[in-house]
This record gives structure tokens, C-alpha cells and sequence, in this order.
């Protein structure tokens, strides 16, 4: 086992930032742990425009990822093709990923997570594309003036999306041991594990939530935050409470002293 090994854990907070994204370069911040392997991830640079763009969760900038994602046919097959065969552990080179970072993030957004998260929650996306992603529609949003508004639409939508995700995993099949790995799995275990995991939803014919797969990566970069606690803790919720669901469902039903049979 490594020794940066922890249980459930990591971090999330508001992302924001004034850069648009424009490449691998050295990381901005890296975990202390010792035995991970070293990752690259993205510095800020200049931004020509000047100005600072309203702080976004995590959930909205995911949510903006993954619409293209969904229109196979404007995206393009080829490009959609290359983020699936994409090695969440390799060299992360692929122009789509970075095409697609550079068209829908800020530079100090993808710094937050580190490059190779982002990365990780693109291929898994790709991997549900394009047919078999949940995530809120443009139109449902609260107007961008309305920051309040939107930041308790977003929040409500990722706690919603966590247990969908929890829910759809049991529905699928998944057993309890795999979903024990998901759930406990380091930033490094997640590589491995989120990929087969969602290949294994898409087969059984579900939905991937989105929001909940930005949030589950993000909940692997610093062990042991409440925030981080929290998401891993409702996936887990959804997917016990959809087991005792059907639990109770298949149960014969007991008959009163005084009724017959």
C-alpha cells in the first residue's frame, strides 16, 4: 500500500480565476505526499483582457466541459475518439484535451485541481459521450447577475448529482466491493478506477452524472476536507439507499394476525 494512502478525503472549494488556460507548465501547487508520482499541471499567465470573471463551482465548469461533449456530430468523432483512448497516467498530450480546456476554463481554474484531474474527469466524460451524460441544462440556470442564486443552484445540483451517481451504480450492478474501491480510492487509484467504472455504467445502460465525477476527482486532491467527506459520503448514501430500495421491494409482504392469507 502506499503511504500516501488515506481514507475518504480531499478538497474542494470555489475555483475562479482571470487567465484563460494556455498550456502544461510547471505545477502551481502539489500535494505533499510523498511516493506520488509527479504530475505536471498549468501556471497562471498574463491575461491580455485584464479584468477577473465571477468565481465558478467546480459543478458549472464541468457542466460546461461536457456540453459539447454531448453533440457527437459538431464535436467531432475523431476528437471524441482521442479523449476515450486518452491514458489518464500518461503524457496528456492529446490537442482535443487541450483544446478543450483552452475553449471552456480559466487558467488558474485548471491550476486549482491540477492539470492531470481535469484530465482524468474529460476521459471519463468521453468515455459517456455522447449519449449517457446527466448534467443541468443552460437554460435551468440563474441569471449570471444573480451570483448568490447561482452559487445555491450549483450546490444543490452537485449534492443531487452525488447521490444519482451512488443510486446508479447499485442499479447497474456494480457490487459492493468495486464500489468500496471507487469510494476509498487516492487521486492515483482514481486513474484506474473511475475510467472502468464508468465503462461499466455505460454498458449497463446509465446515465453519468456529470457534476458528481468533477466532484469525486476534486475530492481526491487533499485527504481528510469536510467538503471532500461530504461528496464521497453521499455517493455512498445513494447507493444504500437505492440497495435498501430494492430490498424492500422484493420482500414478501407479511399479512396482519387477523387477515387471511
Amino acid at each position: 500500500m502506499p503511504a500516501c494512502r488515506r481514507r475518504w478525503g480531499g478538497a474542494g472549494v470555489r475555483w475562479s480565476g482571470p487567465k484563460r488556460y494556455s498550456g502544461l507548465a510547471r505545477a502551481t501547487r502539489r500535494p505533499t505526499c510523498r511516493n506520488s508520482s509527479r504530475s505536471r499541471s498549468v501556471t497562471t499567465q498574463p491575461d491580455p483582457a485584464g479584468g477577473d470573471p465571477p468565481p465558478r463551482r467546480i459543478a458549472e465548469i464541468a457542466a460546461r466541459i461536457a456540453a459539447p461533449l454531448t453533440h457527437e456530430d459538431r464535436f467531432g468523432a475523431g476528437p471524441l475518439a482521442e479523449l476515450r483512448r486518452l491514458d489518464p497516467s500518461g503524457a496528456l498530450a492529446e490537442p482535443t484535451l487541450h483544446r478543450l480546456l483552452a475553449r471552456h476554463t480559466f487558467e488558474t481554474e485548471v491550476g486549482e485541481a491540477g492539470f492531470p484531474a481535469w484530465a482524468l474527469v474529460i476521459h471519463a466524460l468521453a468515455l459517456a459521450a455522447p449519449d449517457h451524460l446527466s448534467f443541468p441544462r443552460r437554460e435551468d440556470e440563474p441569471p449570471e447577475t444573480d451570483a448568490e442564486a447561482r452559487g445555491r443552484f450549483w450546490a444543490e445540483r452537485s449534492r443531487h448529482a452525488q447521490r444519482q451517481l451512488g443510486r446508479a451504480l447499485f442499479e447497474a450492478g456494480l457490487s459492493e466491493r468495486r464500489f468500496s474501491i471507487l469510494l476509498d480510492a487516492t487521486a492515483d487509484d482514481l486513474r484506474v478506477a473511475l475510467p472502468r467504472t464508468v465503462r461499466f455504467l455505460v454498458s449497463a445502460g446509465k446515465r453519468l452524472p456529470v457534476l458528481a465525477v468533477a466532484d469525486l476527482v476534486a475530492s481526491a486532491r487533499y485527504p481528510e476536507d469536510e467538503w471532500a467527506q461530504s461528496v464521497r459520503h453521499r455517493i455512498a448514501r445513494g447507493y444504500y439507499r437505492a440497495e435498501a430500495t430494492a430490498e424492500s421491494d422484493t420482500a414478501p409482504s407479511s399479512s396482519s394476525p387477523g387477515e387471511t392469507a
